[in-house]
């Protein structure tokens, strides 16, 4: 089974951000970000070890189950229903450098396909490795939608996936 630690991993390499080319600029307004988004593997078994670990989670004692969701919640990540988010700060510094925030071992491409459209392409190595390519279409300075095709590792196999997500601008500050 997926491991928790491994599911985090996988989609904080997701929503850290992308890296720009120096001509490239994206009208996003600086702040904290919500990012929603849900997965569906070619197998099931991402469904499965999500499941698992909502199940881990409500079976825990009330206090421990209460530490476990706010240590999740401090890393900004939310799960629910069918679909999950996570939260990520964009500095005014990032936008006027053209870069996004990187999660470390991955290298991520943004490229321009028309007005306020995007594709990206991503390549992880991470534990688990990941790589894949997607599309975002910015539909205001505060709100994105986009999705992804990916291949990732699950015990020890590889494992295409699929990802819906959008994003949406909740307040000029981090904290």
């Amino acid at each position: 089974m997926l491991q928790l630690k491994h599911l985090l991993t996988l989609l904080l390499v997701f929503f850290s951000g992308w890296v720009v080319g120096d001509s490239l600029k994206l009208d996003m307004e600086p702040g904290l970000w919500e990012h929603s988004f849900s997965m569906q593997s070619e197998s099931g078994e991402l469904e499965r070890a999500m499941e698992e670990a909502k199940r881990q989670l409500e079976g825990l004692p009330a206090a421990q189950r209460r530490m476990m969701e706010s240590m999740l919640e401090q890393q900004g990540i939310r799960f629910g229903g069918s679909s999950s988010s996570i939260q990520v700060c964009l500095t005014q510094q990032d936008i006027e450098q053209g870069s996004m925030p990187q999660q470390e071992g991955c290298e991520q491409t943004l490229e321009p396909q028309g007005d306020n459209r995007f594709r990206f392409s991503f390549r992880c190595d991470t534990n688990p490795p990941s790589s894949g390519q997607g599309e975002m279409v910015l539909e205001s300075s505060r709100s994105y939608r986009g999705n992804a095709e990916f291949t990732t590792e699950v015990n020890g196999r590889a494992e295409r996936m699929t990802m819906q997500q959008q994003g949406k601008w909740l307040r000029a500050e981090c904290g």
